[in-house]
């Protein structure tokens, strides 16, 4: 194994470092609410894994050669990035939706709760 072959591996660890940072700042999934978002993470991880899976029982999916890939599987062409990417794209998501709940017009309103004001 060389330096380049965790390029790719790098490069997602460092790119969910960065959403990690701008989640951080204001305070959008994560950092807002931890469980939740830790549930929901989970929870499309393990739906997109299993699909991943389904995917290589049926002889769709397979692992290329790549050399910016470590070559280290899980299992039979499960890659050890897959899970990572997966994980970061399902972060990604619920950052990505929570901030669009931030953009004035594009969330829906919330329902008044008794005696409560809406904000």
């Amino acid at each position: 194994m060389t330096l380049l072959s965790f390029a790719y591996l790098g490069a997602l660890l460092g790119a969910m470092a960065g959403m990690g940072l701008l989640d951080h700042r204001w305070r959008l999934a994560l950092f807002h609410d931890a469980r939740r978002t830790l549930v929901a993470v989970a929870a499309s991880t393990a739906l997109l894994l299993a699909w991943d899976v389904t995917a290589i029982v049926l002889g769709i999916f397979r692992i290329g050669a790549s050399p910016g890939m470590t070559g280290i599987e899980l299992g039979p062409h499960m890659p050890v990035e897959e899970p990572i990417f997966l994980v970061f794209l399902s972060y990604t998501s619920v950052v990505l939706w929570r901030l669009a709940l931030r953009i004035p017009g594009l969330a829906r309103p919330r329902r008044a709760q008794a005696g409560a004001e809406v904000t």
